[in-house]
């Protein structure tokens, strides 16, 4: 009888006993791309943003790739001549376009120059950064010597193409409309045409950078491609 007893404890307590089932596996999880060292980040860094640059510099040299424009001033001026006396009207922008054609194959070498001579001590800090961190900090490290290499061949762009002359003449045109500070956007109007090469070149590259950042598939370097793909947002 207490055998029979015992067998019926053991019996209920295996009904009792929780069934285990098999778990579930688990859903894949896609593998982390492998790290890359901090010489390998800024090797692909340059080289991605080298990419970008030469893409935004196809753009800068193709025809009618840099447009530049009269001094805020100067431009209001000549809005205005030109509907007094439009014979007298568009010499300056006419003037800019030819400077503009003259000077995106110089900036481009430039940038070129300058490029080469970058060197990245935190590649992490600019990968991790907004999609136009490379570009800021390519302007950071080269404006200076980009603006002081530019700015002798502005002057010699503005000279061949008369472009003060044409804008005085605008001005002995306009008469009282030169009130509007003509004279002004004459003073520095070579400094004026140098910072604008500059920005419209940085725009440029900045656009180039987030498309490449957006999709690094598009970069050929396998480097460059990593070290976006390790940071995109």
């Amino acid at each position: 009888m207490t055998s029979l007893v015992r067998a019926l404890v053991l019996f209920v307590a295996v009904l009792a006993a929780p069934v285990a089932f098999p778990a579930e596996p688990a859903p894949a999880v896609p593998a982390a791309p492998a790290g890359l060292s901090d010489s390998e980040l800024a090797a692909g860094l340059k080289s991605a943003l080298g990419s970008a640059l030469e893409n935004a510099l196809g753009k800068l040299t193709q025809s009618g790739g840099l447009k530049l424009s009269p001094p805020p001033a100067l431009a209001k001026i000549e809005a205005a001549v030109g509907k007094t006396n439009p014979a007298e009207a568009g010499g300056v922008s006419s003037a800019l376009s030819s400077v503009a054609a003259k000077l995106s194959p110089q900036m481009a070498d430039l940038l070129r120059e300058s490029f080469k001579n970058v060197k990245i001590e935190d590649a992490k800090a600019v990968l991790s950064g907004g999609p136009d961190a490379g570009t800021q900090f390519l302007r950071k490290a080269m404006g200076a010597t980009l603006r002081e290499k530019l700015l002798p061949l502005v002057k010699e762009a503005t000279a061949s193409a008369g472009v003060a002359a044409k804008a005085k003449d605008m001005l002995s045109a306009a008469g009282p409309l030169a009130a509007l500070g003509g004279n002004k956007g004459i003073a520095d109007l070579d400094g004026y045409v140098c910072d604008q090469v500059i920005n419209k070149s940085f725009q440029l590259l900045a656009k180039e950078e987030a498309a490449l950042r957006a999709n690094p598939a598009l970069l050929t370097q396998p480097l460059a491609q990593k070290a976006f793909a390790l940071f995109k947002k």
